[in-house]
């Protein structure tokens, strides 16, 4: 029984995103973050839905086995909840439960685990990085364009990190668009000018300028003026969609390593959800510089 409660966890579509981890959990600090979703409350009727899912996926291995969801509550962050989820079959003499954790709009489910010094692999992919390949600390963040929290962090962070641990720490930037088509548009623009080599040239312009391109895209176009790029090939790019696939990708392996929204980092495979100033980044990078 207890096979059938890690095993469903793993891979079963949820609503409208197909997310399913065993991860840490962790809160943002404050609330300096831009969740996933904009659903905060959790009601009965998306607890019913998520309950049918997670039979349909049971049913298919054990099909005398049933599943309900018999509570729940807020748990930390005002769009997460922890549910109780039963397993039963009265006629075998089956009963187990489990305590999980879910968002309020349904899309992302975790059997939690919560181990302060717990450490996920997480891959860097292919995505533009900073630092040497053979840096004792690597710091991956799953960011949006559009976020104030992370244009907070590129703005404020990023810059004294860079400056202070550039030779020690490599850094990773993974798209994760929670605000939609505007967020993708911002995502798949850095990627087009990373074509012509200035990815982190426009990444940076996108965040100094956040309210300016957000309310006003064609701008996206005068950035690339700005910064010397070949307009018109600039704009085939990014009218043509090339890099939604890719954006995509980091969303679903985002999503997978348990990230519910931006930002989130991971140093050394350790979870830091939400923004934090400089001194907290430096005090982390320190203990992960300093472990033998």
């Amino acid at each position: 029984m207890r096979d059938l409660i890690t095993g469903i966890v793993i891979g079963l579509a949820v609503g409208a995103i197909a997310v399913y981890a065993v991860t840490a959990l962790t809160t943002p600090s404050g609330e300096e973050f831009c969740p996933a979703n904009t659903q905060t409350t959790l009601d009965q009727k998306t607890v019913d839905s998520v309950a049918a899912k997670l039979n349909d996926l049971v049913h298919q291995q054990y099909p005398n086995v049933n599943v309900k969801i018999s509570e729940y509550e807020p748990y930390g962050e005002v769009y997460l909840y922890k549910i109780k989820v039963e397993f039963y079959n009265e006629a075998l003499g089956i009963r187990d439960s489990s305590d999980m954790y879910l968002t309020a709009d349904g899309s992302i489910l975790f059997n939690a685990i919560n181990l302060k010094e717990q450490r996920i692999n997480v891959s860097v992919d292919d995505d533009p990085s900073i630092g040497p390949e053979d840096a004792k600390v690597v710091i991956v963040e799953f960011s949006d364009y559009t976020c104030p929290y992370c244009a907070k962090f590129a703005n404020e962070v990023e810059p004294k990190i860079l400056e202070n641990y550039g030779d020690k720490v490599k850094f990773v930037f993974r798209d994760f668009p929670v605000h939609g088509e505007i967020a993708y548009k911002g995502a798949e623009a850095a990627d087009c000018a990373g074509e012509q080599g200035k990815y982190w040239e426009f990444h940076r312009i996108l965040y100094q300028n956040q309210r300016e391109w957000m309310s006003n895209t064609s701008m996206l176009y005068t950035y690339a003026e700005q910064l010397g790029l070949n307009v018109t090939a600039f704009k085939a790019c990014l009218d043509s969609g090339k890099y939604k696939s890719e954006v995509d990708k980091d969303l679903q392996d985002g999503m997978s390593y348990g990230v519910t929204g931006t930002p989130t980092f991971f140093i050394n495979g350790k979870k830091i959800v939400g923004y934090m100033p400089y001194e907290e980044f430096a005090k982390l990078i320190d203990k992960e510089l300093n472990k033998q």
